[in-house]
């Protein structure tokens, strides 16, 4: 994915999600225009994408619906399966642990860890809440490559160090604390919070009621 803009990566599940719509559809072939028309996306847009994927894609305006389901999935990894583990265990840990979209592109949820102790021992469906003392052996393992973060604010800085110190390579951060990681260690911060003040702002400023 290296030399991908944001813009075009942001993109990217929504392509698979609807070539995997044409897949069961049975349909074949689909064209710059209708991905355009049905994505709500601009076909000069569409063209730019599709050559950030790989330039020959840009040789037709009609592609192979499977042929362009494959490149996609190798440029979100999809069959380079990575392992991850949620610490807290309220109720968004308790979304992403049940969250089966994930082991469709590749991640697959190892263990959830918590450190109250009225939570630790209980369970998610099948899956029993780890106390957080076993997460740094947990992760080397399982060979867990991802952390992902469900704590409050004052608890994700140190839940952040004590995953990457066990060898964590990717951290994706739910919580608002904004955290220090080194250069090595990719991170990702999703905010739903955040994500509520931009809707909020682009209604504003749409003049939305």
């Amino acid at each position: 994915m290296r030399g991908i803009p944001k813009t075009s990566l942001d993109r990217l599940a929504h392509y698979h999600y609807y070539l995997k719509q044409l897949e069961g559809k049975h349909r074949d072939f689909v064209s710059d225009e209708r991905l355009a028309a049905d994505l709500n996306l601009s076909v000069s847009a569409i063209r730019r994408d599709l050559e950030n994927l790989d330039p020959m894609l840009t040789i037709s305006k009609i592609h192979q619906v499977k042929r362009l389901l494959q490149i996609i999935e190798a440029c979100l990894g999809y069959n380079r399966p990575n392992r991850a583990v949620i610490v807290g265990a309220g109720r968004l840990g308790k979304a992403l642990m049940d969250y089966h979209g994930f082991k469709t592109c590749g991640l697959d949820i190892a263990a959830i860890f918590d450190q109250d102790e009225d939570i630790a021992g209980t369970y998610i469906g099948d899956r029993q809440v780890l106390d957080l003392e076993k997460l740094e052996e947990m992760i080397v393992r399982f060979h867990v490559h991802v952390g992902i973060i469900t704590t409050p604010p004052e608890a994700a800085q140190n839940v952040a160090s004590r995953m990457i110190e066990a060898g964590i390579g990717g951290i994706w951060n739910f919580s608002l604390a904004v955290l220090k990681t080194p250069a090595h260690v990719a991170t990702q911060n999703s905010s739903l919070y955040g994500d509520f003040l931009e809707l909020k702002h682009q209604m504003e400023e749409t003049g939305s009621p």
